[in-house]
């Protein structure tokens, strides 16, 4: 089977998506566990373990790839009925990265996975809003973030 353009550019679409959720994971991560140190006067320690980095990855990819199936693939559903499918998705991906054994088992852990859902909920919601706007305003639908504006 012979891929198209458009495959690649919803390939490199969802791996950009996933990334960015993936980055704003570390990051939140890090500035919490700084926060929570400032203000118990305890030491935090940035470092951020292996397990920790594959579970956010695949998370973050599955949310991802959960992304461009609900806004780009399902188009007959109403806005609200994608984006709860959406939500209910990530939720369920955190909460069962509660499960995996090498995530439980490291402190810290809940912050991790804290971090991990806010920030797959913000970059989804984010980009699934300017997808709507882009449809409502071109009449088009697409889920590749360079052309949404």
């Amino acid at each position: 089977m012979k891929e198209t353009n458009k495959d690649k550019d919803m390939e490199l679409s969802f791996k950009a998506l996933g990334a960015g959720m993936f980055m704003g994971t570390a990051v939140l991560y890090m500035a919490i566990g700084g926060l929570f140190a400032m203000i118990s006067e305890g030491d935090f320690y940035y470092h951020v373990s292996f397990a920790y980095l594959i579970q956010g990855m695949i998370v973050s990819m599955a949310s991802s790839i959960m992304w461009m199936v609900c806004f780009g693939l399902i188009k007959s559903w109403q806005f609200l009925a994608r984006y709860l499918l959406l939500f209910i998705t990530i939720v369920t991906l955190s909460g069962g990265s509660m499960l995996i054994p090498f995530i439980n088992s490291t402190d810290g852990h809940f912050v991790w996975i804290i971090s991990n859902l806010i920030s797959t909920l913000a970059f989804g919601t984010a980009v699934a809003i300017l997808s709507e706007k882009q449809l409502k305003k071109t009449g088009a639908r697409s889920v590749l973030l360079w052309e949404l504006k």
